[in-house]
């Protein structure tokens, strides 16, 4: 074996950032072997200071069940993702397998560096495990998959239940429509002189969290033939609403904060009433804090919650070996190791048959792998950063006053629908 770790590119929005396990890892081992040999590089992401281990593990496992196969590891660093890897598609190099943001898939397949994921490169029996809302809402691009789901979260309602208590409302009742989102976020900043709701306008995933919104209310942010449709109504009563909320005085500043900054460690001390956050945050909130878990409100009561869904996706590169591609495949894709990469990261299962191990026993844990058949992913589109972008410029605008949720909405479609 002759393995080399590279420390090279790559988080940004769009990706998973995950943290310690929630719960004792399986030990992987006896992989099954493809009989495949010869070289294939894997490009993964570091989502902890567990992640690179974990893969020299299974690398060295895989390599032992395949003798010949020599799997060299790049270890990638989120926040260059994007623009290291666009460099490597423009320069012809790119890696057999690379472990990216879903929004990016798109953009690599443009580029022409991606090869799509046929029934030769994935055993039958893992491709009829994975949870259907990953495998086919994922990296499916016009009926054609074009990568695999490697790591997978939700989004919910994190609530402070000792505050709630305090506020004088039930901790075992968090708020599932806005105005009961608005009225216990007032209540919680009234009583207890804390923050009743935190909302992330400045960071780059500012669009996301004004989707929770948006998609609770009915809209969506394109429409079928790919126009912007955020600044329908649906999407500027959503707006009004946060600005409503905002002045109120019961958020931080929601300009002037941003998720894993600002809000996480703000409720991490106790601090913060509600958030939306992701499942894989649950590890990092001290024992201290008495916390709940709840849907994503809606707009009304008769409405279904909607929450987020994020993958990460594994691709594969234009010109690697089929073979190699399968054996690799075969080994990461073992319900044992998806339990040991998915609890050390705290990431919701991707494979049907890691749902009831009793690793993901936790009921808050459940909440999360529950919502995943609700779940809405993002959008696919080749312009996902300009639409980022231009969307979190109108939302910031709304809030602090500059411009109307509906002006600073249509003008960000407008921009949108006239790039090329």
């Amino acid at each position: 074996m002759n393995r080399r770790v590279t420390g090279a590119l790559l988080l940004s929005l769009g990706t998973i950032a995950g943290t310690a396990g929630i719960a004792g890892a399986q030990d992987a081992s006896a992989l099954p072997g493809t009989g495949a040999t010869g070289d294939i590089t894997f490009g993964y992401a570091q989502y902890s200071t567990k992640t690179g281990p974990f893969w020299e593990k299974i690398a060295s496992e895989c390599e032992a069940a395949n003798p010949g196969l020599n799997i060299n590891l790049e270890q990638y660093v989120w926040q260059q993702a994007h623009d290291a890897t666009a460099q490597r598609v423009a320069a012809g190099t790119f890696p057999d397998l690379l472990n990216t943001a879903t929004i990016w898939v798109p953009e690599w397949l443009e580029g022409g560096a991606l090869q799509p994921v046929t029934d030769d490169l994935v055993p039958p029996e893992i491709k009829a495990d994975f949870v259907p809302a990953l495998y086919e809402k994922g990296a499916l691009i016009d009926g054609q998959s074009w990568g695999l789901p490697i790591a997978a979260a939700t989004r919910a309602l994190f609530y402070n239940k000792d505050l709630f208590t305090k506020a004088g409302l039930d901790p075992d009742k968090p708020p599932t429509t806005w105005d009961e989102l608005k009225a216990d976020a007032v209540a919680i900043k009234d009583k207890t002189g804390e923050f009743g709701y935190g909302h992330d306008a400045k960071g780059v995933q500012a669009f996301r969290y004004f989707g929770f919104f948006l998609w609770n209310n009915g809209g969506d942010f394109f429409t079928e033939d790919g126009k912007a449709a955020f600044n329908s109504q649906a999407g500027v009563d959503a707006l009004q609403f946060l600005v409503d909320l905002n002045a109120t005085g019961a958020m931080p500043d929601p300009v002037g904060t941003a998720i894993d900054v600002d809000l996480e460690p703000l409720f991490n001390s106790g601090k913060l009433g509600m958030v939306m956050d992701g499942n894989y945050v649950a590890a990092n909130i001290p024992a201290d804090v008495n916390w709940g878990v709840g849907l994503t409100p809606t707009k009304s009561a008769d409405q279904d919650s909607v929450t987020w869904g994020v993958t990460d996706t594994l691709v594969v590169g234009k010109n690697a070996d089929p073979a190699r591609v399968k054996a690799v495949i075969t080994c990461m894709y073992q319900p044992q190791v998806r339990t040991e990469l998915d609890t050390n990261e705290g990431f919701v299962p991707v494979l049907q048959s890691q749902v009831d191990d009793p690793a993901f026993a936790d009921p808050k844990m459940q909440t999360f792998i529950q919502t995943l058949a609700s779940a809405r992913f993002d959008p696919v589109t080749p312009k996902y950063s300009q639409m980022q972008e231009l969307l979190k410029t109108a939302i910031q605008k709304a809030l602090t006053g500059a411009a109307s949720p509906q002006d600073a909405l249509n003008e960000a479609a407008d921009a949108y629908n006239a790039l090329e």
